[in-house]
């Protein structure tokens, strides 16, 4: 959280005035200002407060005073009374520009945001040349979210005096929310050069350091400003802040807890409170604090997102979404509560495929409604090697690794050549693995969409690749730049991503059929054989001999988050239950907290499972999660998200998976899986079929046993070919990369005056994608 600042007001000079002998004379006064003017710079505001006071009850007319006390309030977040302070100057010294601006900021923040407006555009025109007055204007700008009008009323006032610290600082402020971190930075360390001791400045340096993942170094930085500082609750906040980025949570509960006694009428210190008490599980809790936040400002759009989450972490779904919703409708800039909404109803079953496309639609239109960065100049060379970027957040231990690093590994080196781009500061062992295998690596984070895309056009991408979606850590809207000629969604979000930058999406012929309403912006590319290729772990524990055959009945069991676990998920494992009424059922994910187990427990309860045929857990026994897959016999699918890595991982473990044929891309994960895994007998269309498919692999334990220890070979053959997929996914780069190179054929015939008509494998005539041409 960085701030933003007016600079404080100048003493001005005033006619002597009458002074009680108790304040011996007009010199005395000027001192015991200029005190209080110093302990507020310094951020000691509380004790300013007293002094300026005690001029006031001397001098009651004293302008100053009124207006250096009003600022110092309205640090303080006392709006009203700061408002109250700085009419009273306004009496006093009629439309100042400096008190006028200074004004408007206030009224702004109280949320008058009309007649602030209407003060700063007078104080412009009767001093548009004054660069405090263009500082303050940037201010409210920044503050009204007009980041755009703001950097240029900074950069004005810079202009106009080169030396304007506030205007270099508030610029930088500008740029850390444009995302823009690594500029910002350098103003920071150019202002630190000019003055070491600027505590606004240093704690605004911290706040860039923790967005950039620099968490030691935004530590040292804002634990010296609390030092000199004890008062600055923008700093106190941010370095607890930091203490959660670092993991250490406890230790930021308890600085949180002691910040909402300091400032108990502070929104943020509720919020921050309540977001790391989510963090260590205090579900009941984090929701009081977050909902107190919003009661002081409910027009925080960010926490109205924070409490959606804790409605997730509480399984109510639909009150998250109306969250997300909600927040968007205040902030429409904030693509990442919009895309959070869109995971949310995939994976709600009352949202119509229709209308989840729709949502999609929206998206795009709202964030990535932006002008192209340029005519792209790759050299239409069809048979040349090209350059393929891979966007994601995620290039860490993460499931998205399992199916991307054979991509590297196995890619033919002479035809393409590979960037990876990186969502993210930090990294583990897999970052550095994948660092060695890519060609080139770009680190994206702390950089705007427009400099993402920028990069991209300057390495001359010719097909890039988002791994993202709509999750965490993506980039789509640097993609909406359209910064390669060619851009492909793959991966990370089973569903479009609504962007027309988008060219196409790689699926499969069971996930998307042919002659099925596609429900994607991107056109469909279907890889044969599977859009996917499974790496599996590393390590893994063997495969065990059959429970059953031990325990005398069958074991169900699922590890998918309890987010998939959605009303029609109870409805398939309750009818899969039934139909075999000895068998019990294993939920395991270390994201079950005690209100979620609730939730399962009573959503089976209440279609008729007995509640001692279940257990829920959310803590593993052994040395890997895996282990739990020696206590199951036969894997649940969830839907409408259905199954991804953990349909994978089951087979890999013996585990048969019966997977669910939704009405949608999203639902029909594990039945693509299981039909490339040669095993399309496993696919159920219906509840009432799902529980048939059950019953019969249950009711015969000879042959779930022998399926059991042949699993993990058919799997490698299979889905876990790596070398069939990449080849297949090299095809495909190729075919759509020689479609482009006739497309520029054809436009600069056009463009030249030539008629001739195109050859028959031009855009005219597309080769079938996923098939060799003939």
């Amino acid at each position: 959280m960085s701030r933003s600042k007016t600079k404080p007001p100048k003493r001005r000079r005033r006619r002597p005035q009458p002074v009680p002998a108790a304040m011996n004379d007009q010199h005395a006064i000027a001192l015991k200002v200029d005190s209080a003017l110093a302990l507020q710079r310094a951020g000691n505001l509380e004790q300013a407060k007293q002094l300026y006071c005690e001029v006031l009850s001397v001098v009651p007319d004293h302008a100053d005073a009124w207006h250096l006390l009003g600022m110092t309030l309205y640090s303080a977040g006392a709006y009203p009374s700061a408002l109250e302070c700085l009419e009273k100057a306004r009496g006093f010294m009629g439309d100042h520009p400096e008190l006028m601006s200074n004004l408007a900021i206030v009224y702004h923040s109280a949320g008058d945001t009309e007649r602030a407006n209407q003060m700063l555009h007078r104080v412009i025109q009767a001093d548009g040349d004054n660069a405090e007055t263009r500082n303050n204007f940037g201010v409210f700008l920044l503050e009204s979210g007009q980041l755009e009008q703001a950097e240029q009323q900074f950069q004005r006032a810079i202009r106009i005096d080169p030396q304007s610290e506030q205007a270099a600082m508030n610029l930088a402020n500008c740029w850390v929310r444009q995302n823009r971190l690594h500029d910002a930075e350098q103003i920071y360390h150019d202002l630190v050069q000019r003055n070491p001791e600027n505590l606004d400045v240093l704690g605004n340096l911290g706040e860039c350091y923790r967005r950039q993942s620099r968490w030691e170094e935004s530590l040292e930085l804002l634990q010296r400003v609390v030092h000199c500082r004890p008062d600055d609750l923008v700093s106190k906040l941010t370095l607890a802040r930091t203490l959660v980025n670092l993991g250490r949570l406890p230790e930021a509960a308890e600085r949180f807890e002691q910040l909402v006694i300091e400032a108990p009428g502070n929104a943020k210190a509720h919020h921050y409170l309540g977001t790391v008490l989510l963090s260590l599980k205090d579900v009941g809790r984090a929701e009081t604090e977050i909902r107190h936040a919003l009661e002081i400002d409910p027009t925080d759009a960010h926490a109205l997102c924070s409490l959606g989450f804790v409605y997730i972490e509480s399984d109510r779904r639909r009150e998250a979404a109306e969250c997300f919703a909600e927040a968007v409708k205040r902030d429409p800039r904030m693509s990442g509560a919009h895309g959070c909404l869109l995971y949310l109803m995939s994976g709600d079953p009352e949202i119509s495929p229709e209308q989840l496309f729709e949502e999609h639609i929206r998206w795009g239109e709202r964030h990535g409604n932006v002008q192209p960065l340029q005519h792209h100049t790759n050299r239409p060379d069809r048979d040349r090697k090209l350059r393929i970027g891979y966007a994601s957040g995620d290039f860490r231990e993460h499931a998205v690794t399992a199916f991307f690093e054979p991509l590297l590994q196995l890619r033919d080196r002479s035809m393409f050549e590979v960037y990876c781009y990186y969502e993210s500061g930090v990294g583990d062992e897999v970052t550095e693995r994948l660092k060695s295998l890519a060609d080139h690596w770009r680190v994206t984070l702390g950089y705007s969409d427009q400099q993402v895309a920028r990069q991209v056009a300057d390495d001359q991408i010719d097909i890039l690749v988002d791994l993202a979606g709509h999750t965490s850590g993506n980039r789509l809207p640097a993609l909406a730049y359209k910064p390669a000629p060619i851009q492909i969604s793959w991966l990370g979000y089973p569903n479009t991503t609504g962007l027309q930058a988008i060219d196409y999406c790689l699926t499969c012929d069971v996930q998307n059929p042919v002659g099925e309403p596609t429900l994607h912006t991107e056109e469909l590319i279907r890889i044969p054989g599977g859009s996917f290729c499974f790496s599996p772990p590393s390590n893994p524990p063997e495969v065990s001999p059959l429970p059953a055959a031990d325990k005398g009945y069958v074991t169900f069991g699922s590890l998918h988050r309890p987010f998939k676990i959605s009303s029609t998920t109870h409805d398939l494992w309750a009818a899969a239950l039934k139909a075999c009424p000895d068998a019990r059922l294993l939920a395991f994910n270390t994201r079950f907290n005690d209100p979620l187990k609730a939730e399962l427990r009573s959503a089976l309860v209440e279609r008729g499972i007995e509640e001692s045929r279940i257990e829920i857990r959310g803590t593993y026994r052994g040395d890997s999660y895996l282990e739990t897959y020696h206590e199951i016999d036969i894997g649940l699918d969830a839907t409408p998200w259905a199954g991804g890595t953990t349909t994978m991982e089951a087979l890999w473990m013996g585990i048969p998976v019966i997977g669910f044929y939704g009405n949608n891309r999203p639902s029909r994960g594990t039945a693509g899986i299981v039909h490339h895994l040669g095993k399309p007998e496993w696919i159920a269309k219906s509840t009432e079929q799902y529980a048939c498919l059950v019953r019969s692999l249950a009711g015969d334990l000879e042959s779930l046993a022998g399926i059991r220890q042949s699993l993990r070979e058919l799997t490698r053959q299979t889905i876990a070919d790596q070398q069939r997929f990449v080849t297949e996914l090299e095809k495909a780069y190729r075919q759509v990369w020689k479609r482009w190179c006739d497309e520029q054929r054809v436009h600069q015939q056009t463009v030249h005056g030539i008629t001739s008509l195109p050859t028959p494998t031009s855009a005219s005539s597309p080769i079938p994608l996923g098939e060799d041409p003939a």
